[in-house]
């Protein structure tokens, strides 16, 4: 239905945001650079309808091409992708508490040395 399709600009960052990481993550998974809009689906939280016509503008914006009814990141929606899903993976990336090695500026002196004020409550080594 067409009360499915969120138009607001807001909404369009928000999808756009989606679905460049979403086809970023399936490229970089093997799950091939070329999708079809049932692919893509079932990783939204989104109607087919909506998902369709967010993947169409991605299409008029130059972020996607698409070839019968395959969707692919252009050169600069791959760089785009690649940026956001980095940007949103990038907290992740870190170590964890109790994970902190030598070159951890918080947990560790210039001498290597454990601090007793460690801030990250890191376990003994």
């Amino acid at each position: 239905m067409k009360e499915d399709i969120e138009k607001s600009p807001l909404r369009a960052l928000f999808w756009k945001d989606e679905i460049l990481q979403v086809l970023y993550w399936m490229k970089g998974e093997g799950f091939g650079e070329e999708v079809t809009l049932q692919q893509v689906v079932p990783l939204l939280n989104s109607t087919e309808e909506n998902i369709k016509w967010q993947l169409n503008k991605l299409v008029k914006d130059d972020f996607l091409t698409k070839n019968k009814k395959l969707y692919q990141l252009t050169e600069m929606g791959n760089k785009e992708a690649g940026r956001r899903f980095s940007d949103a993976f990038s907290g992740l990336q870190k170590a964890g508490h109790g994970e902190c090695g030598p070159d951890c500026e918080f947990c560790y002196g210039t001498d290597g040395v454990k601090l007793e004020n460690c801030v990250h409550n890191c376990a003994s080594h």
